[in-house]
């Protein structure tokens, strides 16, 4: 039965692929290679994304790898998603929605609990803008300019990571090589229109309009990013553990290739050719080191609740192509915990059921008129059983990014997580598996 449910939303999946970097419109996402996406799984999501030092052993940890021994299933996850912005200034707003596949991830035990390995495909960044403004033209107030910009694509990850056991018990070590890919498209149109006459009560008459100018930027981006995690555990008591947790994704120079054109749209001359600026010239984007660290206390099968805490100096990005966009530090916190009734019940369904809550506050690297960009809000969700080890993740995220203040635009959004996770033992090459104490 469950290798037949895996064999269906496997291909599900694969189907929506295409939609693998979509995501709901953001202005903010023009800054740097996009909008950072974050490595946890749905059942870490409903956290608030907290897993650097938590996790169950049916859970695939996709975000410290060091944690990967504890899993004793080989395990399937899929995930998919669909949400919901809208945006909004001092005078407009408008919405959007949009919805793919968030994850594709399969781990297995080597040699269990001594060394897990997993692998998986999985967005890195995501780009999506769509912003139109205009406005007089200095010293030419009788002409004004409208611009419209454009973007879209991002980064994906393809993956292999693992983990092993250095001290039963005590402390585990791992490792996650990501071979990151992804194109990013960035266009401008400009066009101008001028009033061609006013009567003398200033009444606007009649406009003439110019041909619109379009710029066009593509961006492609390969190389691979490595990171490294710690974790260590000790017993308080006779069930309630301490979890300390580090995690380390190494700063790298993505090779980028890029392509500039500019071209007119002339109705008369529709196939009038563009012009080239740069034609897939090569350089490099550089990403700075990301720093991740995490407490949590867990009474094992019951409850977990723990902090996360992200770091990144963002000062250090740069690219070949120029383009210093100023970008900041980044900071994000995690409070979040999980809580089973009774992991055993036979009497109760929902005893067994996962329940997870999370909140976060991350300051962005994207800084405007000397103000951040802060991203807040609150995730919940469950995980229920199917099966006899097999889980249906279902999440919700409420946050607001930005602000209307100073002009800027604010960004409230809702989204929709859905998953499975599929556990099965006869994947597995072992045998003979002990309890682990």
């Amino acid at each position: 039965m469950i290798r037949n449910l895996l064999l269906v939303f496997t291909l599900f999946s694969v189907i929506l692929t295409d939609a693998f970097a979509q995501t709901a419109a953001s202005p903010y996402s023009v800054f740097g290679i996009g909008m950072v996406s974050n490595k946890a799984l749905i059942y870490n999501q409903n956290m608030g994304g907290l897993g650097i030092s938590s996790g169950q052993p049916w859970i695939l940890n996709n975000i410290n790898p060091a944690m990967l021994p504890l899993n004793t299933f080989s395990t399937f996850d899929a995930g998919l998603y669909t949400e919901k912005r809208n945006i909004s200034n001092s005078e407009t707003s408008q919405s959007s929605t949009t919805g793919g596949l968030s994850y594709l991830t399969f781990g297995f035990p080597i040699k269990t609990y001594k060394w897990t390995m997993a692998m998986g495909l999985m967005p890195y960044s995501n780009v999506s803008y769509n912003v139109i403004t205009s406005e007089a033209l200095p010293n030419h107030p009788e002409t004004t300019a409208s611009y419209n910009y454009v973007g879209d694509g991002g980064l994906n990850q393809a993956y292999i990571s693992s983990g092993w056991t250095l001290v039963k018990n005590l402390l585990y070590v791992g490792g996650r090589a990501a071979y990151t890919f992804g194109k990013v498209t960035n266009n401008t149109r400009i066009s101008l229109s001028e009033i061609e006459y006013q009567n003398a009560e200033d009444t606007i008459g009649s406009y003439k309009t110019f041909e619109p100018t379009r710029y066009n930027r593509e961006s492609s981006y390969s190389d691979f990013i490595l990171e490294g995690g710690l974790y260590a555990r000790k017993k308080i008591g006779k069930t309630t553990l301490v979890n300390l947790g580090f995690i380390y994704e190494l700063g790298t120079n993505l090779n980028t290739h890029r392509t500039e054109t500019i071209e007119v749209d002339d109705e008369q001359d529709p196939d009038r050719p563009e012009s080239k600026i740069l034609d897939n010239v090569k350089g490099k984007t550089s990403l700075p080191a990301k720093f991740g660290y995490g407490l949590s206390f867990t009474k094992e099968f019951h409850w977990t609740i723990g902090v996360d805490y992200y770091t990144r100096d963002w000062t250090k990005f740069s690219s070949d192509f120029g383009a210093d966009q100023e970008l900041a530090k980044s900071r994000e916190l995690i409070l979040g915990g999980e809580f089973t009734p009774d992991f055993t019940s036979v009497k109760s369904y929902f005893k067994r059921v996962n329940y997870q809550m999370g909140f976060y506050y991350n300051q962005t690297p994207i800084m405007i008129n000397n103000e951040n960009i802060d991203d807040f809000g609150i995730n919940f969700g469950v995980s229920l059983p199917v099966g006899n080890a097999s889980l249906f993740n279902l999440g919700f995220k409420f946050g607001q990014q930005g602000t209307t203040s100073d002009g800027l635009i604010k960004e409230n959004y809702l989204k929709l997580n859905l998953g499975m996770t599929f556990n099965d033992r006869s994947f597995a090459w072992y045998r003979n598996l002990r309890k682990f104490d």
